[in-house]
């Protein structure tokens, strides 16, 4: 009896042992910030509520079993488990892929990615800070479908359900603004960026017009700067590489009451690099200023100015380019550009279901140039050609104004916006004499007094739109939107002998209708697809219109999208696929057409051109094992001439693309990856990266091809507390690769990648 009752005893002890409950209390931090998440929800694995942070990030959970399992949940970031324990400090990090990511640009507020009709990503803080890129195509491509062509310093192209070009088919934008007005594109205007002052890169592809409006056709760009932080924090960093390349990092950010401060600035350089004549410098400084006037009103105020010039060696031909000879014929041209753009925003909440957003931008903005590609090759040495020295510049003066809607009895959202930006431009080009020496080296020039052209246009675009969605059934939502907009162009011409831009006086308005229409069914919590449809569209540019002595009839160019896509989380959020496959249309794009009859020689622009572009574009992302990602992102595509006729002499055309495929467009582009974090060396990572280009033509006939490559890039890393160290080890396997070749007047030139590159680049943190 005495040993059934001493083993009884033994028992209770050990399960009372067993079953003892603790108090939880701990702290939930950004895991790259360090800053705290503020309503982030908490509970024990098995309960159905628990508690959330407060403004501090801390929590309390009373009850809980010692040892036992907590959930940590919060919107944006991934879903994670961790025992329970005493004075606990959890990280949590961004979801940058996968059903818990959340956007902002398909409509200025945050939103999940699954909830959304389009082809939608984001790229975060800490993975650009594990990349350290010196250029945006850095961080870019590693997405699928996203293929930015570097030129150097900075300069670039892009290429998204589009060929590479020049063309205004892309939207850049800062905190959700164009950096650049409608009809003055720049396909450069990425320099124009802070990439140090970044929180997070968005990437919509394919047009999404009912908010953005022109130009969205191939996708918009959003890069959203930093916040202030609660604390003060700071960093300082220096970089640089074997080929010239030196930057230097700093920023610092803190709060006092309810007013945050942000500041950050780079400068970057190349000195005596791989090009001959291809130096360049820039200076990117961003401040922001945020002041919570209450907990239903917010302002904040952004700045950004960039200092950037460069000079411009101009592409290497066929035979330079296979020996690697980097010199060049060119002493003096250049590229300069200031830009400074300023937002203020209103933020005011009115009660659960009305927000309203209110932003007021303005832009200053000057590029000189000196362009190599305006000084012919053709001319012979000892002799003298002509160039170009030209500038543009314009102000804006913006106002964007957007109100939300939430109707929770239908399940439904409503957003409802206008804005209107006036945007004055003023542009010159002026005659040089170009004299070309006895070596051919273009050495030195003159100014004739003369101008090619000099004009004012002043620029005013006004927009509505309407956009929302409602749930018809569990699981699956249906998102529209529709926008009306109406361009203006008021076009005076201060000369009257222009060779460019020779229009007199004139004033053209366009109108523009643009729908879109989307069907989201996540068939379950991890299991989701889409469909969407919608227009996109280019207002003629001031180039189209004005370039000629008479104005052209032209209408908008349109681009009718239509898109399938979708997604998949698998084996414990293990496994994730998403993909999208698109047919894109493009109708009354401008053409210059060459008409020759009984004799008479006429070239103007015409809304004769249709193109098609189709395509598949899907990414894999693989962690069955712990510190361990693979990735593979990948797109096939074909944009193709459907009718492209640039030449009709005697009613017969003679020259006519229609049926091959458009120049610059490789059929396969992929990005390949494996990222590792050694758990027994904390703060070591390793990474290895496979850039792949295939094969395009190089010119409209699809006579001349380029074979495209395969770039390997690896990085090392070292994130401590305080310091930071990393190695990025570009084109491993030292290649001769053109990042662009295009091929005119029967000659090709190349655009050359650097060969093998060690940055090395150190970082103090506080």
């Amino acid at each position: 009896m005495n040993k059934f009752i001493f083993i009884m005893l033994i028992s209770f002890i050990t399960l009372s042992a067993w079953s003892q409950k603790i108090t939880v209390i701990g702290t939930v931090i950004d895991v790259t910030s360090n800053e705290p998440l503020v309503g982030v929800h908490v509970k024990n694995d098995n309960a159905a509520e628990g508690t959330t942070t407060d403004e501090k990030g801390s929590f309390i959970l009373d009850n809980i079993e010692q040892s036992g399992l907590l959930n940590f949940s919060y919107l944006g970031y991934n879903t994670i488990t961790v025992k329970a324990g005493n004075n606990m400090t959890v990280t949590m990090e961004q979801a940058t892929i996968g059903l818990d990511m959340v956007v902002v640009s398909a409509s200025r507020v945050l939103q999940k990615r699954k909830e959304l009709p389009v082809a939608i990503t984001s790229i975060s803080r800490k993975t650009i800070e594990e990349i350290n890129p010196t250029t945006v195509d850095q961080i870019l491509n590693q997405k699928s479908g996203v293929h930015m062509i570097d030129l150097g310093n900075e300069q670039h192209m892009m290429a998204i359900r589009q060929p590479i070009s020049t063309k205004s088919l892309y939207l850049y934008l800062e905190d959700g603004i164009p950096i650049r007005p409608n009809g003055v594109f720049n396909h450069n205007a990425l320099l124009e960026m802070n990439m140090a002052a970044t929180e997070n890169v968005e990437v919509i592809k394919g047009p999404y017009s009912a908010l953005y409006g022109g130009e969205a056709i191939g996708g918009s760009i959003n890069f959203i700067t930093q916040k202030p932080t609660q604390k003060l924090t700071g960093k300082v960093g220096l970089r640089g590489d074997g080929y010239g390349y030196f930057r230097a990092d700093a920023k610092v950010s803190t709060t006092i009451g309810k007013t945050g401060v942000y500041f950050s600035t780079y400068k970057s350089a190349v000195e005596d690099g791989i090009s001959e004549y291809g130096d360049y410098d820039k200076l990117a400084i961003t401040g922001k200023i945020t002041h919570s006037f209450s907990d239903d009103l917010n302002w904040s105020n952004t700045i950004t100015y960039v200092d950037y010039f460069s000079e411009m060696s101009g592409n290497l031909e066929q035979e330079q380019f296979e020996n690697e000879d980097y010199t060049s014929n060119h002493t003096f041209t250049f590229r300069d550009a200031k830009s400074l753009r300023f937002n203020s925003t209103l933020n005011k909440s009115w009660n659960e279901n009305n927000t309203s957003i209110l932003t007021f931008v303005f832009r200053d903005n000057v590029m000189g140039q000196n362009p190599s590609y305006r000084i012919s090759s053709r001319t012979a040495p000892d002799s003298f050609t002509s160039g170009e020295l030209n500038e543009n510049s314009f102000n804006s003066y913006v106002a964007y104004f957007q109100h939300n809607i939430k109707l929770d009895a239908l399940k439904s959202n409503i957003m409802i916006g206008a804005n209107i930006d006036f945007s004055p431009k003023e542009a010159f080009a002026k005659i040089l004499e170009v004299y070309r020496n006895a070596d051919g080296v273009f050495e030195s020039y003159t100014e004739t007094g003369n101008f090619k052209s000099n004009y004012e246009t002043d620029i005013v675009n006004t927009g509505l739109y309407i956009m929302g969605d409602i749930e018809l059934f569990e699981n699956f939502k249906v998102n529209a939107g529709l926008r009306y907009d109406i361009y203006s162009y008021d076009f005076r011409n201060n000369i009257d002998d222009a060779s460019d831009f020779s229009s007199l006086d004139a004033k053209e308005t366009y109108n523009s209708v643009t729908p879109r229409i989307g069907l989201v069914f996540n068939t379950t919590n991890n299991i989701g697809f889409y469909t969407n449809y919608s227009v996109g569209f280019i207002p003629p540019s001031i180039s189209d219109l004005f370039a000629e002595d008479d104005v052209p009839l032209l209408d908008a160019t349109t681009f009718d999208n239509f898109e399938v896509g979708g997604w998949m989380s698998l084996f414990d959020k293990k496994l994730y696929l998403d993909f999208a496959t698109y047919i894109m249309k493009g109708n009354n794009e401008v053409v210059s057409v060459r008409t020759i009859y009984e004799g008479i020689d006429v070239s103007e622009n015409k809304n004769v051109g249709e193109t098609e572009h189709k395509g598949i574009e899907f990414g894999v992302v693989l962690k069955s094992i712990k510190n361990l990602s693979l990735r593979y992102n990948a797109a096939y595509s074909e944009h193709t001439f459907v009718d492209f006729v640039t030449k009709i002499e005697d009613g017969q055309p003679t020259v006519d693309y229609s049926g091959n495929e458009m120049p610059g467009a490789p059929n396969w582009v992929s990005n390949s990856g494996i990222d590792y974090k050694a758990p027994f060396l904390k703060g070591i990572r390793f990474g290895l990266e496979w850039q792949h280009v295939g094969e395009y033509f190089t010119e409209e006939k699809n006579e001349v091809t380029y074979d495209g490559y395969d770039l390997f890039n690896a990085r090392l890393g070292y994130d401590g507390e305080h310091i930071g160290l990393w190695m990025n080890i570009m084109n491993l396997s030292d290649d001769l690769y053109s990042t662009r070749a295009s091929t005119a007047w029967g000659k090709t030139t190349y655009k050359p990648g650097l060969p093998r590159t060690f940055l090395i680049g150190l970082n103090y943190k506080f």
